[in-house]
């Protein structure tokens, strides 16, 4: 352990504690007959504090929550062969590199398999997104039946994933839970599914319901919904922060298969929190016995306590104890930045 157990576990108590007793008393009134799917890397998290709040009887959920182990990154590699699908993958910002690097960092590829997917005349093309996304699709359409071989795999293992989840039966209706924004892992998964979705995020940046083919997308958030960045909202414009912390102990999902043994799971690189994992489990279970705590006593937090509380941590020098300070990097490849560190981002 590289920080010291009672700091780290008093930091999990005031940082996450709060926040996370208002969103699961969110989540247990809005689930009803949905499944609560957690997804992504916060929810390793999410998923730890629904099981033990059910065992420990603070709360009850009809259907026992599930965690989800996908990315952005798995999803939208799976569907790279799917021109549909490509208005999602291709607008978001990605930094001025190659349509290789785009491969690699944002689809999970490998050299190999750009090489055997693309000629390397396309491969080696600059390239900065969003503004070249509609020459991007006109560089790789003749190739759309290559990429469909090279991610089937993929496609295959995730829709296994789903099967395993309860999530491919027609009656069950998910609601996915997730930090969010723009809520993007919910809009691809609506589109694999091939059924209408719900979700319930901290922020939901555009909510209501969103077309996705002819199934519809349903957003909300539970602090903050229809706002935008730099408009003082410090839990949208210094998130960052909260998603270094609230990840698992696996790094993002870069590919998945189906294998003899069950499905293996493939991984990108390492930040810090996955290489001290036993620093970020202490500041997990100080925030978990906190939402036990509030839970069990009653106590209930505003949404503006919540923002005030959140305010004073990640603007005030020395409120983010130095124990925890190795715990902020985090990958950024998705956008092609590689990893950050989110205290040096805001000056902390």
């Amino acid at each position: 352990m590289k920080g010291s157990y009672r700091s780290l576990y008093e930091f999990g108590e005031m940082f996450l504690g709060p926040i996370l007793s208002v969103y699961a008393r969110e989540v247990e009134s809005s689930a009803e007959e949905r499944l609560p799917v957690c997804l992504a890397r916060e929810g390793w998290l999410f998923h730890k504090l629904f099981g033990e709040l059910k065992a420990d009887g603070l709360a009850n959920f009809q259907n026992e929550p599930v965690y989800l182990k996908v990315s952005r990154t798995v999803l939208l590699r799976s569907l790279l062969g799917d021109e549909n699908a490509w208005e999602m993958a291709f607008s978001a910002e990605f930094r001025k590199s190659t349509v290789l690097d785009l491969l690699i960092r944002r689809f999970g590829f490998s050299m190999h398999e750009a090489f055997s997917t693309l000629p390397g005349e396309i491969l080696h093309r600059e390239l900065e997104l969003p503004h070249q996304a509609g020459e991007l699709r006109e560089w790789i359409k003749p190739y759309k039946s290559a990429l469909a071989g090279a991610v089937k795999p993929t496609l295959e293992g995730l829709q296994e994933s789903f099967e395993l989840a309860g999530l491919s039966q027609p009656e069950i209706e998910p609601l996915f839970l997730d930090i969010g924004y723009s809520g993007t892992i919910q809009k691809l998964l609506t589109h694999l599914l091939k059924k209408d979705t719900t979700g319930l995020y901290f922020i939901a940046l555009k909510a209501g319901s969103h077309n996705v083919g002819t199934f519809r997308a349903k957003m909300s958030g539970v602090f903050h919904q229809g706002i935008e960045w730099n408009q003082g909202h410090m839990l949208l414009d210094r998130s960052l922060l909260l998603e270094s912390l609230m990840t698992a102990p696996h790094a993002q999902v870069v590919d998945v298969r189906v294998s003899p043994s069950g499905l293996k799971y493939f991984y990108g690189k390492e930040a810090p929190t996955q290489k001290f994992f036993q620093d970020l489990d202490v500041i997990f279970r100080g925030a978990i016995d906190e939402v036990k705590r509030l839970l069990a006593h009653d106590i209930y937090y505003s949404v503006s306590d919540i923002e005030d509380l959140y305010r004073v941590m990640v603007t005030t020098p020395g409120a983010i104890p130095k124990a925890a300070w190795h715990l902020f990097g985090i990958d950024d490849d998705f956008y092609g930045n590689g990893e950050l560190n989110s205290l040096q981002v805001f000056g902390l």
